[in-house]
């Protein structure tokens, strides 16, 4: 019955739009409670982005609501530092508007004008409504209660709230609902995607606005003498800059079946009953920048690092890949992955490609390494410089030392890419001819060799042939021309630019720049092409197809339109350059 009712809420408010939880200028109107008992304090805030006038209008009039005049509560400015160092300024402004019922019902407030820097609009979107009733404790027949959370975190730090709630097995359950202030309200916090063991299988409606949350079903959980049907809502943040983070307070309003029932379609009449937790908030405090490293690229928290190399023993210019995987309660999704070309013990190897993938648990990253000396016996540390929480300081986090044995294949040349260019190439010379003194036999004659025109016909010839071999394999592809080296380094190339380049319009280069190397055609020609088939040489498959048709169209967009996308940076490009080479793209 239970899991029926779940499921037909959850199915009820997917077909309703969410509820904007901020408007996009930077203003946010919000109740300090939905439900209050009679005689409670109860207000309005009213939170403005940046440094900005704001005038108030004339407010709406509600039947049995006071308001009094709008009060200017505080103004919080803060500094965060881009991966950069660029310092990012933010300004808010919060005011507050006291609201007095007159008695106990339902009231709904309208959108209030607000004018912010000559610019009138009503806040929020949708109107407030307001429940005002004569008793909300059910602590003896309802469970409402949350995990202990820091008082105190850094920027960057992730934290967790888990809220857990239920009702006594004795009731008859009808209907159920959470209401949350602060739900999709809060600023400078980004929620991060919960692990597959923490996603919820029910949902469960949350107020106010038309939204639902993902619950887990905890079954039957003993307070004392009393069993209780439990469900959990578990969400994990990140804050992203200095302030606080406020949390209103939260209500379980469950809703229980009393009288006799009027038929099979009918549940008969239903009382609410209503369980609280108080509000609470979170400070978050800057990174220091004493003691910052250079290196540093964001990673905040109590982490850990393993790696895992799976061939060891390799041919000289082969590629070993290195995986770095990183754990623990981090945001491990936000900073920057070690850029291995610019970290000096990795010097002796060239970094071909590198993948880089989030997941809500652990961060995996996966280098292409490619040893250029034979001398070299370990892969060395990868560092990640990390501000820890737990001690209050920056430490150097690395993997383990992997030992490797590099092989020199026999005929292999010094440098296993060869040069890129054409102005990297040895100048023609003849090396094989040597003057040697000429010998003396024990009989005193002089031992000679071929004549001069001996030697010089047989130089001829073998250049001739050397010629003509050359021509034959150039005809079915020299692997060790100009043109086929920077074919197989194209996809090296893409890696090292996509990394480097400091904007769409660099990325963009890039891509057409590994496309002209992979095919032979100008760079020039490939700008603006949407397709690949009837441009190259090889069958290219509909995946390929689409996910360059996708990556163009974004690439054009962000350059020309100034519309970036989430995903549109240098490891989609190295994903791609991967699948075109795997497809022998020419």
């Amino acid at each position: 019955m239970i899991r029926f009712v779940l499921a037909s809420l959850a199915a009820l408010f997917a077909l309703a739009p969410r509820a904007a939880a901020a408007q996009a200028d930077g203003v946010q109107v919000s109740l300090s409670s939905a439900l209050v008992k009679l005689g409670e304090p109860v207000g309005i805030f009213v939170r403005v982005e940046g440094d900005v006038t704001v005038r108030f209008g004339t407010f709406p009039d509600v039947t049995g609501l006071e308001f009094s005049d709008p009060v200017r509560s505080g103004t919080q400015r803060s500094v965060s530092y881009d991966t950069r160092g660029r310092p990012v300024v933010k300004q808010r402004t919060t005011y507050q508007i006291r609201v007095r019922p007159e008695g106990l019902g339902t009231y709904t407030i309208p959108p209030i004008p607000i004018e912010v820097d000559g610019a009138l609009r009503s806040y929020p979107d949708e109107p407030m409504v307001l429940e005002v009733v004569a008793d909300i404790e059910a602590s003896r027949l309802l469970l409402f209660e949350r995990e202990s959370v820091p008082e105190v975190i850094y920027e960057g730090e992730p934290y967790t709230l888990d809220l857990r709630f239920g009702w006594d097995r004795t009731r008859n359950f009808a209907d159920a609902e959470l209401q949350l202030p602060w739900w999709d309200r809060q600023d400078g916090v980004i929620e991060l995607e919960a692990p597959a063991s923490q996603r919820g299988a029910y949902r469960v409606p949350v107020r106010p606005g038309r939204q639902e949350a993902e619950v887990e079903d905890l079954g039957d959980v003993r307070r004392g003498p009393q069993s209780f049907k439990v469900f959990r809502l578990r969400r994990r943040f990140v804050a992203t800059r200095p302030g606080t983070v406020e949390f209103g307070r939260s209500l379980f309003r469950f809703y229980e079946t009393v009288g006799r029932s009027g038929g099979v379609f009918s549940s008969g009449q239903t009382r609410a009953l209503v369980a609280p937790i108080e509000p609470f908030s979170i400070e978050v405090r800057p990174v220091p920048e004493e003691g910052r490293p250079i290196e540093w690229t964001g990673a905040v928290g109590d982490l850990s690092v393993s790696r895992e190399v799976l061939r060891r023993d390799v041919d000289l210019g082969d590629v070993v890949e290195l995986e770095v995987r990183w754990t623990g309660d981090g945001n491990l999704e936000f900073f920057d992955a070690p850029d291995l070309g610019r970290v000096d013990a990795f010097r002796g190897f060239r970094v071909l490609a590198v993948d880089d993938e989030k997941r809500p648990d652990e961060r995996v990253v996966t280098y292409d390494l490619v040893p250029l000396d034979p001398k070299l016996d370990a892969i060395p540390p990868v560092p990640l410089p990390v501000f820890d929480t737990r001690e209050e300081r920056y430490v150097s986090l690395e993997t383990e030392p992997v030992p490797i044995r590099v092989t020199v294949p026999e005929g292999a040349a010094d440098d296993p890419f060869g040069p890129e260019d054409e102005s990297d190439l040895p100048p023609d010379a003849i090396r094989d001819i040597v003057a040697r003194p000429s010998e003396r036999s024990a009989t005193g004659v002089v031992s000679q060799g071929p004549g001069a025109a001996a030697g010089a016909i047989a130089l001829v010839l073998a250049l001739a042939g050397w010629i003509g071999l050359r021509r034959a394999v150039r005809r079915r592809g020299d692997p060790a021309s100009v043109e086929e080296r920077r074919r197989r380094g194209a996809l090296g190339r893409l890696a090292a630019d996509a990394r480097g380049a400091g904007g769409p319009a660099e990325l963009s280069r890039a891509l057409e720049l590994f496309l002209a190397r992979r095919t032979g055609e100008p760079e020039e020609a490939w700008i603006g092409r949407g397709h690949l088939r009837d441009f190259v040489d090889v069958e290219v498959s509909d995946s390929l197809e689409s996910e360059y048709a996708r990556l163009r169209a974004d690439l054009d967009r962000a350059v020309f339109g100034g519309e970036g996308t989430a995903d549109l940076g240098p490891n989609r490009l190295v994903r791609f350059g991967r699948a075109a080479a795997q497809e022998g793209l020419r």
